[in-house]
């Protein structure tokens, strides 16, 4: 499934990238890890939401 269309990033793209980068707390840094910004914005609360989850499941490892 793709969470950001303007820069076809998939799911499992923002997910490893959130995975790799536990330290970002948000979707806007993970966006720069992978070298793009978010163009229109609908796909921040997914993007956001997907690293919530990976920065949760970090911690509980």
């Amino acid at each position: 499934m793709y969470v950001c269309v303007c820069n076809a990033l998939d799911e499992n793209t923002v997910r490893e990238a959130a995975r790799k980068n536990n330290g970002f707390q948000s979707a806007i840094k993970i966006y720069e890890s992978l070298g793009v910004k978010p163009q229109c914005g609908m796909c921040l609360c997914d993007a956001q939401e997907i690293c919530n989850m990976e920065k949760q499941s970090h911690q509980s490892q």
